[in-house]
């Protein structure tokens, strides 16, 4: 199982919601009567709950609180509703249950068939899943409603790419950078477009504007253009100026641990690995930092552990050839 999908890209697409569901559940709260006030004041509680155990990696509990939210609807669907289902599908998949997580966004569009949003997510479950040909209809969908959104194109490009549908990815590409606008997220959009189709020279420039209208974000992906140059020393100061800020960022733990790695500092990379790992938001990157960590351990010499590890990885990545043969090998150590 490797899932690839951009987890950045539907935290920032669920944040966008809370601020208006805040907005409309006051003024459902002035409307509402004793029995309406009491089950919105409960709604709003298991909410809160929910997003504390989502923020603490507890997905389980976070899904359980979000549907004892989602039961104490009073009425008709609102803004409210829409946050805590959007926040409710991230947990699902974080949880691997991409199903759900896809009837999720599917009952979010039933109720808003221009939902950019919701499509755009959903397409990343389909994507996720290897229904490339559903991912690929809703990536449509998701821009015909959403034309403007400069980061709605870099992220479709981006994982369209990584799944290799390179035909379906370049009329992204070049629908993205058309966009105009000269704010901190258009500059960004533009630097992964052109980081991500090997413009490095014009992503560079995009994102260092980004940076300084201070995007932090721009921190991360100079640090990928610097590393896909080969130049790991100015993308280690990247990656940890936005580590300052984003200390539980799995996708920076992961590229500072390939960093160590890659200058045989395997104790370093290690506690880069197991450190990301630790992380929440890590299914894009989990069985990377897994495999990372293991390889770590090897080149430590702790072969016992690294082939206990690699047993606990199999469980969860049976149909990792790379992983069965090397667990043949650690088998003999």
């Amino acid at each position: 199982m490797k899932n690839k999908v951009t987890k950045q890209a539907a935290k920032r697409s669920i944040k966008n919601m809370a601020a208006f569901a805040c907005i409309l559940a006051a003024s459902v709260f002035a409307l509402s009567g004793c029995d309406g006030k009491r089950r919105l004041e409960n709604e709003e509680s298991y909410r809160k709950i929910g997003l504390n155990q989502l923020e603490n990696g507890n997905y389980e509990s976070a899904v359980n609180a979000f549907n004892k939210a989602l039961n104490e609807r009073a009425g008709k669907v609102t803004a409210l509703e829409e946050d805590i289902n959007f926040y409710k599908a991230y947990a699902q998949m974080e949880m691997g249950q991409t199903k759900d997580a896809v009837e999720t966004y599917t009952a979010l569009i039933e109720y808003d068939k221009k939902n950019g949003d919701a499509y755009y997510l959903r397409g990343l479950a389909y994507l996720s899943s290897g229904n490339e040909k559903q991912a690929v209809e809703d990536f449509k969908q998701a821009v015909e409603h959403k034309k403007d959104r400069g980061e709605l194109y870099a992220g479709i490009y981006e994982q369209l790419m990584l799944a290799g549908l390179i035909d379906e990815a370049s009329q992204y590409l070049e629908q993205g950078l058309k966009i105009k606008g000269d704010d901190a997220l258009s500059c960004l959009s533009r630097g992964r477009l052109y980081l991500a189709s090997g413009a490095y020279d014009q992503a560079q420039i995009e994102l260092e504007d980004a940076l300084k209208k201070e995007e932090p974000e721009a921190n991360f992906y100079l640090g990928e253009t610097a590393r896909v140059q080969g130049d790991n020393e100015k993308a280690k100061e990247y990656y940890e100026a936005y580590a300052k800020d984003h200390a539980k960022d799995a996708r920076t733990l992961y590229a500072l641990g390939k960093i160590a790695f890659e200058k045989e500092d395997y104790e370093q990379a290690a506690s880069y690995f197991q450190k990301g790992l630790e992380c929440p938001d890590i299914i894009a990157v989990k069985s990377r930092l897994w495999a990372g960590k293991i390889a770590a351990m090897e080149h430590q010499g702790d072969f016992s552990g690294a082939r206990r590890e690699m047993e606990a990885y199999l469980e969860c990545y049976p149909n990792d050839e790379q992983a069965k043969r090397e667990y043949e090998f650690l088998k003999t150590r």
